[in-house]
Formats: C-alpha cells, structure tokens, sequence
C-alpha cells in the first residue's frame, strides 16, 4: 500500500508540473477571438449581400418593368376579352334560341310524311350503330376472314388436284388451263357486261397507263432505289483503286463484327430483292419493244399493213367515191380492216394479262403440279439451263424466252459486238467489223500516247464505234426513201436497244455469291433502264410533234440519226442525267422548259411601238397602251 500511494503522490507531482509548462490560454483570450471572428462575420456578410443586391438590382429593375408591363397589357386583353366574351355568348344565346325557334317552327311545317322519315333516319343512325357495336362485339369480321381463308385454301386445293388430273392427261394442256381460265374470264365478262368493257377500253385511259405509264412509273421508282447503292459502290471502287496497303485491307476485311455481318447479309438481301426487279423491268420493256415493233412494222407492209390499220364503224361500210361525193357501200377489200374497237379491248385484255397475271396461279404451282405427275410417270430430262438462272412462267417470262433468241438472231450479224469482245480476233467473235476496230484502237493507242487525245477521248470513241456496230445492218435504210426509212427507224429504236437489253438481262439473271458482282452487273443494266426512260420521253416527244414532222422534208432520216443518238451510253446518261435534274428542281420556274418558254414569248412579235427589246415589250404591254391612249 505504501508503494501504491508512493507511485500516486508521484504521477500528481508530475502532472503538476506538466500542467505548468503548457501555460493553457486564458479565458479573455478565447472571448476576444471569438468577439473578433463574429464581426468579421457579419462584415463579411454584408460585404456579399451589397454585392448580390448590386448585382441583381438592374435584371431586378428590368424584370419588373417588364412585368408591370406585361400586367398593363394583360389587364387590358382580360378586360376586352371578358367583355367580347360576354358579347359573344350573349349574342350565340340569341342566336341558339333563334335556331331553336326557326327548328321548332320548321319542324310543325312539315308535312307527316316528312316527320316520318326524319325519325326513320335517326332511327337508322342508331341502328348501324348499334349493329356496328355488335359486329365488333361478336368478331363478325374476323369470322368472315377466316371463313374466306379455309375456302379460299380449299378452292387452291381443288385447283392444284384439277391440274394433276390434266397433267395427267396432257402436260401442255395442264400448263395452258390458268391461261384458258381467264380467256373465259374475259369472254364471260364480255358476254355479260360489253358495254362497261368497251367503255374501259375506248372511253379511258386504262390501257396507256397499264401498258406505259404504270411500268414507267415501276422504272423510275427502282432506279430511285438503286442510285444510293450504285452511288457506294462507285466511290468503294475509287477508294479501293486508291488503296496501296493490301496486307491492311486484307486483315481489314478478314475482322468483321456481328454487327457488320447483320448489316451485310441484309445489304445482300435488298441487293437481290433488287435484282429480281431489275430483271423483271428489263424483260417488260424488251417484251413491249419488240411486239411494238412488230407491229409498227406489219403496218408498214402492204396487205398485213391495211388490215392492222383501224377503222371506225362508217369507214367498214361506206366508201365514198367520185367527185360528187357519191356513197357506195364498201368491198371485201375494204372491210378487211380490224375494228377500232375490237383492237382497244384487245390490247386491254392482253396487257392485263401479261402485267397481273399472278404467277402463283399461272407458273410456279402448275410447274410443281406437272412436274409431280411427270416424275411418277417417267424421269425428268436434265436441264442444260444452269440452276442459278432465274426462270418463270409468268405471261412475261414466257414471252421474254419466246421472243428473245429471234431478237438477238436478227441483229447477231456481223456487225454486232458485244463490249467483251473489242480484243478477241481469233475466237468466235473474230470479224472483219472487230478486228477493223482492233486496228482503229491500236491507232487510237499510239495518239495517246503521243498525247494527242486523252485516255478518256479513247474510250469513249471506242464505246461509241461498238455501240453504234450494231446499227450497220440499217445504215442502207438512210440513204433511201422515207418508206424505206422508217423500217431502220423501227431497227434502231426497238430491235437494237431490245437485243443490248436481252443480253445484259441475261447477265444479269446468273446469280452470284460477290455483292460486288451483283452490283456491277446492276450497274450495267441500270443503263438499259435509263435507255427506256429517255426512250419513252423522246416517243412522246416526237408524237406530239408528229403532224409538223410529217411536212418536213428528211424528216424520217433525222428520226433515225435521233434514235442512233440516243441509243448511245455516253447519250442515254446525259439525257437522263438532264431529266433527272430537272425533275428535282425546286420550282418549276428553274427549269429549262420554264425557261425556254419564258423566252419564246419574250422574243414573240407584239404589237408595241418603238426600239423596246423584245423582253420590254412583254413585260410593260399596258404602260404602252395606256400612253398611245393618252395620245
């Protein structure tokens, strides 16, 4: 215990002596720094306000000017709109309980009958709606569309079983029965309704839009569709030209992410989505061309051209003759001409059916039908045609394998080249027409290279002799007369442009696995597209100006130097090129024909006195009259 209270007396003397050296402050030290802190505090404070209110004080001054007028005029719109207010309902009260009495007073003039129907009306309003409440609720129409579905299967079913029994019979006969269906179709619609075809047929327009406008539409719209990817490929093309680093590009496409391979399998799907178009618009348009030139030339001839040209109904059994007009009826001869009529509901019928004859109905379910009943019977002959190649048995398609190999037979003569074969003169392409222009592009080699002419004059005088290869067979036609004349015409608007179209169709139908492929293969036949285009706007051009040409001498020999023209590519894609930027155009008064024709009344004959100009006289006519008035 003793040690305990030893060791105790000890730590306090020591914390005495602790307690002295660290001389703790004193208590009015601690209360003079805090008086100080807190009035630095408050200056500070005041110091900030003045700040902020110095701040704040003009936004604060134009704030309130700004609401004390906004408060004035507010007043003033509250109290003339609450008083207008007022007005007006006061004034549509009047109004409502006029009405009301004019409706009441109405309503006691009319006669019973009257009353009575107005109550059958209101009451049939109700009615309707309610059965269109209980059609809804009942899910009549959802009914009706199933019902339809289960028939409309059912019917195909008994369709398809009817070609197996024909096919079985006959396969020709299986083939032709969608086309014998609407043969009866259209007599059957003949027979009982002439008078609404005939008026559909002579009375509107439904044949030119089904046969021209309708395509023509189709024609323009795909190109609208395939000018972004022909635009990418174009510049993918440049850039990879300009690419020297392969081993970059090749580790480049080796890495391809699930994102880029999502977008490139669906780019790849729209590509052959519009291949397929493509194709069908190529096979429509060689199919017109060539049966528009059939017919352009049976009417030419001598006896096959008096029966296709059109009579009316007066012409067949009338004739005048002699100089006093003598009426006499007319001979067989003269009667052995196709009916105005009859020839407008034939063309009708016959491109409906070549344009919306469906091909569920009319090919790929007959094929499989014969093709099954074919196959029990005996083994189907291998095809030479290649598997990859797109085939069909619509109205077109038919047409298009019917029509195409007589096409490319008449002008696969000496003279036609295709684009391949410039530099193959010992093959089968060897001929004198190539290998003259081998030699003229060995010549054209050595100008270019004492730079005479540039690499781009070279090939497109090369472009252009190829091109124009084709045209020789009717170059005769132009140095003879106007009759003659219009069959190369006929051979250089249609035939020749037809047989370049066939074969980039024909190209174009073998599919490949590169999109690159594909769209070079596009790209080639966008320009027989663009060539149909510029194709029909110069037919109705030259249409309209028909009457005038006709007195025109050489008239026709300038039509075939047009179409020659026209039909090249560096023309065909100038001329388009033109259409298409006059069609986007912002205004009409920025195009060439506003301002062509601007310029023709400009330069037009008035009756204006003086030295004016031309474009004076038209534009101050009244400023003129007015002062020989005052004269």
């Amino acid at each position: 215990m003793k040690l305990l209270a030893h060791r105790l007396n000890l730590l306090l003397d020591r914390s005495a002596r602790l307690v002295e050296k660290l001389e703790f402050t004193s208590s009015d030290e601690y209360l003079a720094a805090l008086t100080s802190a807190v009035r630095d505090a408050r200056v500070a404070w005041a110091s900030s306000w003045n700040l902020a209110r110095l701040t704040i004080r003009p936004a604060w001054i134009l704030g309130g000017m700004i609401c004390r007028c906004l408060a004035a005029v507010l007043r003033i719109v509250a109290r003339h709109t609450v008083a207008h207010g007022w007005i007006a309902a006061r004034e549509g009260l009047n109004q409502m309980r006029a009405a009301t009495v004019w409706f009441v007073g109405f309503q006691r003039d009319l006669p019973t009958s009257a009353k009575y129907a107005e109550v059958g009306a209101a009451a049939s309003m109700a009615m309707l709606w309610l059965l269109r409440r209980h059609v809804r609720r009942r899910r009549y129409v959802e009914r009706i569309a199933t019902w339809y579905g289960h028939k409309k299967r059912g019917a195909l079913r008994k369709y398809r079983n009817l070609v197996e029994r024909v096919a079985r019979t006959s396969s020709f006969l299986a083939a032709l029965l969608p086309h014998l269906m609407y043969a009866a179709l259209v007599v059957g619609l003949k027979e009982l309704m002439p008078s609404v075809v005939t008026y559909f047929a002579t009375r509107t327009y439904l044949r030119s839009i089904i046969s021209f406008w309708h395509p023509l539409y189709l024609t323009i719209s795909l190109l609208g569709r395939l000018s972004p990817h022909l635009r990418d490929y174009k510049d993918a093309k440049a850039t990879r030209a300009n690419e020297s680093d392969k081993s970059t590009k090749s580790s480049r496409e080796r890495t391809e992410t699930p994102s880029t391979l999502k977008q490139r399998r669906q780019r790849e799907k729209e590509m052959e989505t519009l291949r397929v178009e493509v194709i069908d618009m190529l096979k429509y348009w060689v199919v017109y061309a060539v049966l528009l030139a059939i017919v352009r030339t049976g009417r030419l001839l001598p006896i096959v051209g008096h029966v296709l040209n059109v009579s009316t109904e007066v012409d067949s059994t009338t004739v005048s003759k002699g100089f006093f007009g003598k009426v006499s009826r007319a001979g067989f001869y003269t009667k052995l001409r196709l009916r105005g009529k009859f020839v407008d509901e034939a063309t009708l019928v016959f491109f409906i059916w070549l344009c919306f004859m469906p091909a569920s109905i009319a090919g790929d379910e007959v094929k499989q039908s014969i093709t099954k009943v074919l196959s029990s019977k005996r083994p189907i002959p291998i095809e030479s045609k290649p598997d990859n190649v797109i085939g069909g048995s619509r109205p077109v398609d038919i047409l298009y394998r019917k029509l195409s190999p007589a096409v490319l037979a008449t002008i696969n003569s000496s003279a036609f080249l295709k684009k391949g074969a410039i530099g193959d003169c010992h093959g089968k392409e060897s001929t004198f027409v190539s290998m003259a222009i081998q030699k003229f592009h060995s010549i054209l080699d050595l100008f270019v290279l004492v730079r005479l002419i540039s690499k781009e004059s070279q090939d497109w005088l090369i472009t252009t002799i190829v091109e124009s290869s084709a045209l020789l067979p009717a170059l005769t036609t132009l140095f003879m007369p106007s009759y003659f004349t219009n069959y190369g015409v006929i051979y250089v608007s249609l035939v020749v442009p037809a047989g370049y179209t066939i074969s980039s169709c024909d190209a174009i139908q073998i599919t490949s696995q590169s999109v690159e492929t594909t769209l070079l293969k596009i790209n080639d036949s966008a320009r027989y597209l663009q060539f149909w285009i510029v194709h029909a706007a110069v037919s109705m051009i030259l249409a309209s100006f028909g009457p005038i040409l006709a007195w025109i001498p050489l008239s026709t020999h300038a039509t075939w130097l047009l179409w020659a023209y026209v039909q090249l590519q560096s023309s065909t894609i100038k001329i388009y090129g033109w259409f298409e930027g006059e069609l986007t155009k912002k205004s009409l008064s920025e195009t060439a024909v506003a301002r062509s024709t601007r310029w023709i009344i400009a330069v037009l004959p008035s009756n204006v006195k003086g030295d004016a100009e031309p474009h004076e006289a038209v534009d101050t006519p009244k400023l003129e009259g007015e002062k020989s008035k005052d004269v």
